[in-house]
């Protein structure tokens, strides 16, 4: 009576090791695909801050445009030249201040874009350390199943002889 017990312990003990393994993996791969929808979903950010940055500037310059001429303008009905003297230098150092503003503007949104992209990178990398560490358990789940068959058959064997 025992003997039949003692296998469908064993088997229980190796099916249970079994689906546990499983499920760990089943696990690790739902994370990783959780990491890598986030991966995608940080690259998608970086370019579009580099989008939404390029638009933002290309409108300034516009609205940069529309100022210049209205300047223009109201020199010029002022009775001022403006394309020389004081008109002319003010322009340029509005020129100039509205260039480095470009510059800071690309700059911070570069920076916003590559901290995307580093997260975009960790996100990827999670997703691959989740996908071994399901694969592991996967592993270690069937050699105690392994083992658990092979100790419990020797303990057969050796009750079988002894009785």
């Amino acid at each position: 009576m025992a003997t039949p017990l003692m296998v469908a312990g064993t088997a229980m003990s190796v099916m249970g090791s079994l689906s546990a393994g499983k499920g760990a993996k089943a696990a690790g791969d739902f994370n990783a695909n959780v990491a890598n929808r986030n991966e995608k979903t940080a690259k998608i950010k970086a370019e579009n801050i580099l989008r939404t940055s390029a638009w933002d500037i290309q409108t300034s310059r516009k609205q940069f445009r529309k100022l210049s001429d209205a300047t223009q303008m109201a020199y010029r009905g002022n009775g001022w030249l403006a394309s020389s003297g004081t008109p002319l230098k003010r322009q340029l150092a509005d020129a100039m201040a509205f260039e480095e503003d470009v510059v800071a503007q690309k700059h911070k949104a570069n920076v916003a874009s590559l901290e995307q992209d580093e997260i975009a990178t960790n996100e990827r990398m999670r997703g691959n350390l989740e996908r071994m560490k399901g694969r592991i358990a996967m592993k270690t789940a069937r050699y105690q199943a392994m083992g658990t068959l092979l100790s419990n058959t020797g303990n057969f064997m050796t009750t079988g002889k002894t009785a």
